[in-house]
């Protein structure tokens, strides 16, 4: 048991810490072991005496270790970066995975997000029919089987928060393989200096010896050994991959200053997991409810009798048989006193919390008991916008592997340079309209633009930019009314 000095003296050197880091040192901690008066006024029993949450450990002032580590700073990273700690990151990814497997809430948001964001799949259109070409032959490559590879990218984008695909070129023939990297094994990401947005190198973390290569095959007993040797230090550091070469990083979720992403999960987790907790301990208690024990009370008797009758009722009777006995016998069924009232606005309360972070109206949690159609249809227009906002986000991603494929293929000589390489990566609507409504509504804008034009008050450009901004479409007003003036032209 630590005396009331050693005490003082540790809770002085920690507060000193604490003044150094705000800019102030006050020589009287430094020196010795204040006053009681002065540990009162600066240390509050309560910040470390109330429990800390799951959100705490993981975002908040306790980030970097227990309770006991409340006045120290951590020593992996400065200030600036945003970044949890490599074992905290760790922790997350492999919770939001079991939340995905073990929770159907979790595994309800993740998926929710791929079916809107990706819908049928994603399709492409190049205006040259050779690039077309080249494109579609990395699409249907059985190696790549890009038409589910598409909702793997997206589905463990949302789960672990960011994908490195890693690339594999063949110099002759251009053709580009791709693979997914667990983000887990990437444990350091190696940026520029001056800016770290600009990635240079990811190191893979070891995973331990390859057993695919096997010594002496192909090579004399000295060299395999000095390959085996070097195969197994290698296993042993890890791998570096160039950033923009061999490996590419998408990351979501996470603000400019930090290196790696976040899951969609990872505020929710908290949540998600007080809500399972609530469910089991509610079909704990109902199950419970229903439970009762026969009481037997015996009129007098003695010790050995009652003994008797313990080894006699020690099978209870089957449920609907007869129990025959005289009046010293007394039988009762006696059920626990549970007091389970109704909880369901506790329930609800806990899955609005996890329906907010996720971002999510409440009737695509199974819940379509507290709104009607129009509300419902209100309550969904920031979920389309999320979702329209991970579809930028996935043609980014597969645009820049896409180019990638485009690029190999020039280098190979299986595309000439000069030819035009723009293409379309077009993906489904996620808007849901009344098609009839907008109709209604398009007539009645270009009659009204038909009026305003005839008066004089707006120009062909102003009312074709009007109308095709209304059906929620950018084109170019000029080109288009080219391409209108050519048509006319050629008939």
């Amino acid at each position: 048991m630590p005396s009331d000095f050693s005490l003082r003296s540790l809770l002085a050197r920690r507060l000193a810490a604490l003044s150094r880091r705000s800019g102030a040192v006050e020589p009287s901690l430094v020196a010795g072991p204040p006053p009681d008066e002065r540990i009162s006024e600066q240390y509050s029993p309560a910040i470390l005496a109330s429990g800390s949450t799951q959100e705490d450990w993981y975002w908040g002032r306790l980030a970097s270790g227990g309770e006991e580590d409340y006045f120290w700073r951590r020593l992996c990273d400065n200030w600036y970066q945003k970044d949890p700690l490599p074992s905290t990151y760790l922790e997350l990814h492999n919770l939001c995975y079991e939340a995905y497997n073990a929770n159907p809430l979790a595994f309800a948001i993740i998926e929710i997000t791929t079916s809107f964001v990706m819908g049928k799949g994603v399709t492409i259109a190049a205006r040259d029919p050779r690039v077309q070409r080249i494109l579609l032959d990395f699409w249907h490559d059985p190696e790549n089987h890009m038409e589910t590879r598409v909702y793997s990218l997206c589905t463990e984008l949302a789960l672990y928060g960011e994908q490195f695909i890693r690339f594999f070129v063949n110099p002759y023939s251009g053709r580009v393989t791709i693979r997914q990297i667990d983000p887990s094994l990437i444990d350091q990401i190696e940026t520029d200096p001056d800016d770290v947005e600009k990635p240079l190198r990811f190191h893979c973390r070891p995973i331990g010896p390859s057993s695919c290569l096997e010594s002496g095959r192909g090579l004399s007993a000295s060299l395999s050994l000095d390959a085996g040797r070097e195969s197994a230090a290698a296993s042993l550091e890890g791998q570096w991959f160039k950033a923009g070469e061999e490996v590419l990083q998408f990351a979501i979720n996470k603000v400019s200053s930090a290196k790696r992403g976040k899951s969609d999960l990872a505020t929710l987790l908290p949540w998600l997991r007080r809500y399972k907790d609530w469910l089991t301990d509610r079909v704990r208690i109902n199950k419970y409810k229903g439970a009762f024990l026969w009481d037997v009370r015996l009129q007098g008797a003695d010790r050995k009798t009652i003994e008797r009758k313990k080894m006699e009722y020690s099978y209870p009777p089957e449920p609907g048989s007869v129990i025959i006995h005289n009046e010293a016998e007394t039988w009762s069924a006696v059920r626990p006193e549970i007091n389970a009232n109704e909880a369901a606005e506790d329930g609800r309360a806990i899955k609005l919390m996890i329906a907010v972070g996720a971002q999510l109206p409440e009737h695509y949690l199974s819940d379509g008991s507290y709104g009607n159609r129009a509300t419902a249809a209100e309550m969904g227009l920031p979920t389309l916008l999320k979702f329209q906002r991970r579809q930028y986000v996935m043609r980014a991603m597969l645009r820049a592997i896409l180019d990638r494929v485009l690029e190999e293929a020039c280098r190979a000589g299986a595309l000439a340079r000069e030819v035009d390489r723009h293409y379309d990566i077009i993906f489904p609507e996620i808007e849901v309209t009344d098609h009839a409504t907008l109709a209604g509504a398009v007539q009645m804008l270009v009659s009204a633009l038909s009026a305003a034009k005839a008066e004089g008050w707006v120009s062909d450009e102003t009312a074709m930019r009007l109308i095709f901004q209304f059906a929620g479409e950018e084109i170019d007003v000029h080109e288009e009314k080219g391409r209108i003036a050519r048509r006319v032209g050629q008939l």
